[in-house]
């Protein structure tokens, strides 16, 4: 789904909130950064201001505190992409990163 500023017609909304449920029950309810279960939230690997979409594969389950990090730059993210699907995610704090 091409962005457009976090408007999302009736069927686009659908297979979103599908693929986020699917997201949460992938990701076991979890944060996948700290392991927390309370205050999970969607975050898009590949933000949607960029390219990203709505894809299952694009989603990660995050609490408040480390989708808060991602976007203030204290955690990095890097992922690995193979045959066009993100297939490894790692979160990196930023003292430790390194590209």
């Amino acid at each position: 789904m091409k962005y457009r500023g976090n408007k999302r017609s009736f069927e686009e909304l659908r297979v979103y909130e599908n693929n986020k449920a699917a997201m949460y029950r992938r990701d076991n309810w979890h944060c996948r950064c700290c392991n927390r279960s309370d205050t999970l939230t969607p975050h898009h690997i590949v933000f949607q201001s960029q390219g990203g979409t709505d894809d299952l594969d694009n989603l990660v389950t995050l609490c408040l505190k480390c989708h808060d990090d991602v976007h203030g730059g204290r955690i990095g993210l890097r992922y690995t992409i193979g045959n066009g699907v993100i297939s490894q995610v790692e979160f990196v704090h930023k003292e430790r990163w390194r590209p």
